[in-house]
């Protein structure tokens, strides 16, 4: 009797260290598995490839930080590069969320690059991605309740560079540096204060 019980105490340990390395696993693998599914559900919103260099979702902090953000324009405006965005960071009031809330305590964004494309047909890359945008955001609404935006409290920016562009003249291209670092603004509650 007492093998047994010894028996079923080792693989009880067993079972329970097993489980400890999936559960530890499962958390180190978290991040990888929320930026495949942002990825999946950009790309299926803007119908643009997306991709994200690292993503970390804070367990013990409420961040989000992403690295290396990259959309490129659909087939039909040559595949080039859409936005470079090299970090994203983003402080968020967990209280908040869990009223339905989203209140920002603090956004740093980084946007390298964006090209604005016009094709052949003359159609240019922002109208597409903005009709399928409101799309989107329509499907969204839909699907699950939206949470109530209660305000940003500081927005950190910095700006790069602009460049525009034709798909039938590729080597006219018109390039603005604006040069924007580290542009503040604070308490934004609304559209208007934006």
């Amino acid at each position: 009797m007492f093998k047994l019980v010894k028996r079923l105490l080792r693989w009880a340990l067993y079972l329970f260290i097993l489980l400890l390395v999936l559960i530890v696993a499962g958390i180190l693998s978290l991040d990888g598995i929320v930026k495949q599914v942002v990825q999946a559900r950009l790309r299926s919103a803007t119908g643009m490839e997306v991709q994200i260099g690292k993503m970390d979702i804070g367990l013990a902090t409420p961040t989000l930080s992403i690295q290396d953000f990259k959309v490129y324009n659909p087939p039909e405006f040559g595949g080039s590069l859409f936005l470079s965005v090299p970090e994203i960071y983003v402080d968020y009031d967990r209280d908040a969320i869990r009223a339905g809330k989203l209140h920002l305590k603090l956004v740093r964004i980084n946007v390298e690059e964006i090209d604005i494309v016009t094709n052949k047909a003359g159609r240019v890359n922002l109208q597409d991605v903005g009709e399928r945008r409101l799309a989107a955001e329509e499907a969204i609404k839909k699907q699950s309740p939206a949470l109530t935006f209660t305000g940003l409290d500081c927005l950190n920016v910095t700006f790069q560079k602009l460049r525009q562009w034709r798909l039938d003249a590729p080597a006219q291209v018109q390039e603005v540096r604006y040069g924007i670092a580290n542009e503040v603004y604070t308490n934004l509650h609304s559209e208007r204060d934006w």
